[in-house]
């Protein structure tokens, strides 16, 4: 049944629905890969946003049988022999324990059970997705599929979060006010973006909105609008600490819905309504700002970094839940291989319950390609309008770009 004696240490949440979590008391030991492994046998969903099908045509009916007809056919079946007796197999029983298969697309309901609905909401529509993935960082940062093109509309999803829901985490909330501070907002690397945008623009007789000149297209207005961000459980920290942080601290960082659903995120900043003046000499630009609206975006894939060796564990999961074990999650990031990530059993039991199943990013590539379908997508919040007062003005000098 198990292939090391070796008991490892794992996490688990303390009490339920207590974000903080903790060093189990008990352990766990590796099982048999082969016997006990992620299965991905399940057919996989409906694609969503697809038209209807065509409904079928009504079937003929058949025209009524002739009393001969009806004769003809009871005189063949009294005729039939009948099949011969075979003898019943003997039936081997294993006297190993059984467990049921732990699919992939048990995740979303595993989810639901530890009170991460967010999470699994978001990967139950990623399962319905169109096949689409990131294939390089920049894709992955910014939205780019495996044709080279941007992520389809239907890849890109605007409805799901809102603000609200993500600022009810302190950690977003601190991240939040921070990017509001007036010297972060208006930083000089901000100023320089704005600069780069506003450079060679005409004057605008009247306060403009720059959502309606995009046509409310938040893909278009992201690109041209935004300038400055902040990140929330910034991906730059190694994935190992991931586990220690849960260990640590008291309000369970990176191990939530909000980590669950969106890893590390950011808040943006792009602009509100604002006028662009530029003087006689078109050397000389002023942009007053009113407004700023305030977002999240987000690239949810489940592609590895071009600097990772190995690739992302993301929990060892059942039915019932997930577990994180240290050890996967160290070792995980420095190698593809699979030996690190075998199963595992708790109190050295086999059950439905007690054995969990490891998870990493290469899993849903394989899903994807395997079913030719699964969707990354492009995540944005509602977004929240921010007046300022008293304005921002800021003041351009483009002859140094002569």
């Amino acid at each position: 049944m198990s292939t090391s004696d070796e008991k490892m240490h794992y996490l688990e949440k303390s009490i339920l629905w207590n974000p903080w979590w903790v060093v189990s008391k008990n352990t766990c030991t590796a099982v048999d890969a082969e016997e006990f492994s992620l299965s991905m046998s399940r057919p996989a969903p409906p694609l969503r946003d697809q038209p209807p099908p065509p409904q079928k045509p009504p079937e003929p009916r058949r025209a009524p049988r002739s009393l001969l007809e009806g004769f003809l056919d009871f005189k063949d079946w009294l005729n039939t022999p009948l099949p011969p007796e075979s003898s019943k197999p003997t039936v081997v029983t294993s006297s190993k324990p059984k467990v049921k298969p732990f699919d992939l697309q048990d995740i979303p309901d595993a989810l639901d059970r530890v009170g991460w609905p967010m999470s699994a909401k978001l990967q139950r529509k990623w399962f319905s997705g169109e096949l689409n993935y990131a294939t390089t960082d920049e894709g992955a940062a910014i939205g780019i599929n495996q044709n080279g093109k941007p992520f389809p509309s239907s890849m890109v999803d605007t409805a799901m979060f809102k603000l609200d829901w993500i600022l009810g985490f302190d950690r977003a909330r601190k991240k939040y006010e921070e990017l509001l501070n007036r010297d972060y907002l208006f930083s000089r690397a901000a100023v320089r973006v704005l600069k780069n945008k506003f450079i060679g623009k005409e004057s605008s007789a009247n306060y403009v909105d720059p959502w309606h000149l995009c046509g409310a297209d938040i893909q278009r207005w992201h690109k041209e609008y935004h300038f400055q961000l902040i990140t929330v459980d910034s991906g730059n920290l190694k994935k190992f600490e991931m586990f220690l942080r849960g260990v640590a601290w008291k309000d369970g960082t990176f191990m939530d819905d909000l980590y669950g659903a969106l890893g590390a995120f950011s808040i943006n900043a792009a602009l509100g309504e604002h006028q662009y003046v530029v003087d006689k000499t078109g050397w000389r630009g002023r942009l007053i700002i009113n407004e700023i609206a305030v977002y999240m975006r987000d690239v949810f894939t489940f592609y590895d970094r071009s600097g990772e060796m190995g690739t992302q564990y993301l929990g060892h999961w059942n039915k019932r839940g997930f577990i994180v074990v240290p050890i996967a999650t160290v070792v995980g990031e420095l190698t593809d291989l699979d030996w690190p990530n075998y199963p595992v059993a708790l109190y050295n039991a086999i059950s439905d319950a007690t054995v969990y199943y490891p998870v990493r990013n290469k899993d849903y590539r394989i899903w994807q390609m395997k079913n030719k379908q699964g969707g990354d997508m492009v995540l944005y919040s509602d977004r929240r309008s921010v007046r300022l007062n008293p304005p921002e003005i800021i003041e351009f000098d483009f002859s140094n770009a002569r």
